[in-house]
């Protein structure tokens, strides 16, 4: 995926980060050699000090890959909170589940195998903080399920809505499309106010009035 900002850039902003730990480490490694997606710490240590400055207390995540960022997002929410992600693989789930693990974080956060779409229309009570991670063409459906779970005041964060500036070329495949169309539906939503950073691939932070 190529980067929003500039290479020079990204060597700068790699240089001020701060030291994560082992297992954050060995995440950060085995995604690089297996190709798989995580938000990486730049955006992961983004999503965090947003959650612990609205001092989210119930996160959902939708998009758990191996865990990387629920980590992260369980650390923000202290030991009282609770996280509760959703991955559509049940094999990436199980992965996810020995990282969680791996950080002793277990008690603190439930792992469902599931379609977003399916499951958070099951799900009670409210959250403070979401990060929206799933399938892009699903994005739009997500916020209108999750909006009436969130609490007044509370962020979602959507991921990937830059799509490598894509969305700001010429090219009209039809994920940048849908991903275009996301975000003016956020920029217009009644309910929401929305800043979009480019960080990594760009996050949407919207916060429900």
């Amino acid at each position: 995926m190529d980067e929003i900002t500039r290479e020079h850039v990204e060597k700068y902003l790699h240089n001020l980060l701060l030291p994560r730990d082992a297992l954050l480490t060995r995440l950060e490694a085995e995604a690089e050699q297996r190709n798989i997606p995580i938000v990486g710490p730049h955006a992961a240590s983004f999503l965090a000090l947003t959650a612990r400055s609205i001092r989210a207390r119930r996160i959902l995540e939708i998009g758990t890959a191996i865990g990387y960022s629920t980590i992260w997002l369980a650390r923000a929410c202290g030991r009282g909170g609770r996280v509760i992600t959703i991955e559509v693989n049940e094999e990436t789930a199980e992965e996810a589940r020995k990282n969680i693990a791996d950080a002793k974080l277990s008690k603190q956060v439930t792992v469902i195998v599931g379609d977003g779409m399916e499951v958070i229309p099951t799900l009670t009570g409210r959250f403070d903080f979401v990060f929206n991670d799933a399938d892009k063409h699903q994005y739009r459906d997500l916020v209108e399920l999750i909006l009436p779970k969130l609490k007044r005041g509370g962020i979602i964060a959507t991921d990937n809505v830059l799509w490598a500036g894509r969305v700001a070329s010429i090219e009209n495949d039809p994920t940048t499309q849908a991903i275009r169309n996301f975000n003016e539906f956020l920029k217009d939503h009644p309910a929401l106010e929305t800043v979009t950073v480019p960080l990594r691939d760009g996050i949407a932070l919207s916060r429900k009035h």
